[in-house]
């Protein structure tokens, strides 16, 4: 597998919130996500550290911490691994999430291909 990547040809994962495209490596795992507004994702967690970038839109997220936040472009949120957390996607939505180690419970197939198909 090659080092080099170009964002075009990263396959798109077509989910109920919107459209995913994912590049996982043995450590961690980026996903770039346009989510349509209105979506919510349920409270949950996972023992993934999770970034989330937003780039475009707003948001509202929740955790478990007491942490409660309306997010704007240019926010980033640190999720560590095992706190629960909630998103309502308020706009359409532009993301960068990083997770580490990778969500495989997600993207099973992302440990044998780095695109997750």
């Amino acid at each position: 597998m090659s080092s080099f990547h170009n964002i075009d040809d990263i396959p798109d994962h077509n989910e109920e919130i919107g459209t995913l495209k994912i590049l996982s490596g043995s450590q961690s795992m980026v996903l770039w996500g346009k989510i349509d507004a209105g979506s919510h994702v349920p409270n949950h967690s996972h023992p993934n550290e999770q970034i989330t970038w937003l780039v475009k839109g707003s948001l509202d997220y929740k955790l478990s911490t007491g942490e409660e936040r309306k997010c704007e472009e240019g926010t980033v949120i640190v999720i560590p691994g095992g706190v629960d957390h909630e998103v309502w996607y308020r706009e359409d939505c532009e993301i960068v999430e990083f997770f580490s180690p990778p969500r495989n419970d997600m993207f099973p197939v992302s440990t044998d291909n780095p695109y997750g198909v």
